[in-house]
């Protein structure tokens, strides 16, 4: 009687080991589809970018969809701005700096780290995990001259983009440390005198 014991409880373990392994697989890859949506995403990224370093507010605003979700990287009460916000945002930049550039994956501890990601495999929300290219996380640093000073600047970022379907960005979350592109030119304009 001890050994049907002993084999069923085996048995039952080995099993739900299985089931259990069976629910933890998560296949890892894509479709050439979502491959190719998120190459898109990333040209649209690109675009974006470019526009930033030309001072060309319409091609930049081009990458965005008009109903755009913006949280900016400094704290403002969590609250959520839109089109206008963004647009009124990045025209003060292009006042503000000039050769305004991003340099993709600059500043990650592994410098052969890709700078864009997409799709998650594991996450803490329930069913949260996607294998979607919708959601892009990209990593680098700005850096600019201010123009008044002549200071240059750098600023670690990550941000967070949505898509739409229409290739557009619908959301973004960005994050940087604002007050530290003041700092920079503080020191820089204490240390010219």
């Amino acid at each position: 009687m001890k050994k049907i014991f002993i084999i069923v409880t085996l048995a039952s373990f080995i099993l739900s080991s299985c089931d259990v392994e069976t629910k933890a697989k998560i296949t890892v890859g894509s479709s050439k589809e979502d491959q190719s949506t998120f190459e898109k995403q990333i040209e649209t990224f690109n675009t974006y970018r470019k526009a930033f370093n030309d001072e060309n507010i319409n091609d930049l605003m081009g990458t965005f969809a008009d109903s755009l979700k913006w949280s900016p990287p400094q704290y403002n009460g969590n609250a959520i701005l839109g089109y206008d916000d963004v647009k009124a945002q990045f025209q003060a930049y292009f006042d503000q700096f000039e050769d305004i550039t991003f340099n993709e994956g600059e500043g990650l501890v592994n410098p052969n780290a890709p700078a864009y990601w997409a799709g998650s495999v594991f996450s803490s929300g329930e069913e949260m995990a996607t294998s979607s290219p919708l959601g892009m996380r990209i990593y680098g640093t700005w850096s600019g001259v201010h123009s008044e000073s002549g200071a240059k600047v750098f600023n670690k970022w990550y941000g967070l983009l949505n898509f739409n379907t229409d290739g557009k960005i619908a959301e973004m979350s960005d994050w940087m440390d604002v007050s530290g592109m003041q700092a920079q030119i503080e020191n820089y304009i204490a240390n010219k005198e």
